[in-house]
């Protein structure tokens, strides 16, 4: 992916008649439901809003996608959007505001790839202790794997499940999504909260660029001698976009994962989201003046 950094002028019109057109589609559509909604109930104001920020969500990741398929299929000048997670903030004329991420999942660790000293080294870097990092990668080896052999050091099979209460066993199979770690003996919601931004089940790799790690612990991990050998250099092939849009304290947001060329997967939307609508800190980005300019003339 091209680093983060000044988008050159010629890069000013990327692409965006064929963007363009879904974005200025997407927010007339949501405006005109919006206009229907204000005569129908008092409370329409709200919900156009809504509608509106919803559209608008939509629109951006819409536009994220396409122009990354565009670079790393046609060779075409990309957005500049850095894609380690980085956040960028764009201020939108009549008090909007968008904040977008880009993750390429090579930068992730893979629940079904990752041998276990990536998973560990990826919970301790996310701030799980020792003792509990070890469980957990343990847990998820034995979750994805065929056998009934627990793992050494906390590991658990369907024995180990049933003396914790539960009825249900590993799936002896990989991972469908990472809402998945959810079902191991040992996980709870606060430490399943945290792991998720580092997880994934699309990174057939084995293991991790770190140039594009969204946490610097594990970069620096995956750089130095113990984890060396995990490092790898991204293909490009999948990408997650977050878009948030904020306007009057109101809050909407989307999230897709987009493969692109990857194999077995070709290029397409691998899922579309309502995202919870969080607005991470981001900072000012070139792309912000294309969308503003786009807007404009929506």
């Amino acid at each position: 992916m091209r680093p983060p950094g000044r988008v050159p002028a010629a890069q000013a019109g990327f692409a965006l008649p064929a963007v363009l057109a879904i974005l200025i589609v997407v927010a007339g559509a949501a405006a005109i439901t919006a206009e229907r909604l204000r005569t129908r109930a008092g409370h329409a104001g709200n919900q156009a809003r809504s509608l509106r920020l919803q559209g608008l969500a939509d629109g951006v990741a819409r536009l994220v996608a396409n122009a990354i398929v565009m670079e790393r299929l046609r060779g075409l000048p990309g957005l500049g959007l850095a894609s380690n997670g980085t956040a960028v903030a764009c201020q939108l004329p009549r008090g909007r505001r968008v904040t977008l991420t880009v993750q390429d999942h090579a930068g992730l660790i893979d629940l079904n790839t990752s041998p276990r000293p990536l998973l560990e080294a990826a919970f301790r870097a996310s701030g799980i202790g020792d003792a509990t990092a070890l469980t957990l990668a343990a847990e998820v080896v034995d979750y994805r794997d065929p056998d009934e052999m627990p793992e050494p050091n906390g590991g658990a099979e369907t024995p180990q499940y049933r003396s914790r209460g539960l009825s249900y066993g590993p799936r002896d199979g990989p991972f469908t999504s990472v809402d998945e770690i959810e079902r191991l003996p040992s996980m709870t919601p606060e430490i399943a909260a945290r792991l998720r931004p580092v997880l994934t089940v699309y990174n057939p790799s084995r293991g991790v660029d770190p140039g594009l790690v969204p946490v610097p612990a594990l970069m620096q991990s995956v750089t130095g001698d113990a984890l060396a050998a995990y490092a790898i250099r991204s293909l490009g092939q999948f990408f997650e976009i977050r878009v948030g849009a904020m306007e009057d304290g109101a809050r909407r947001a989307r999230s897709t994962t987009l493969s692109v060329g990857g194999t077995g997967a070709g290029t397409r939307i691998l899922s579309w989201q309502p995202q919870a609508p969080d607005m991470p800190t981001g900072a000012a980005h070139p792309f912000c003046r294309q969308l503003v300019a786009v807007l404009a003339g929506s």
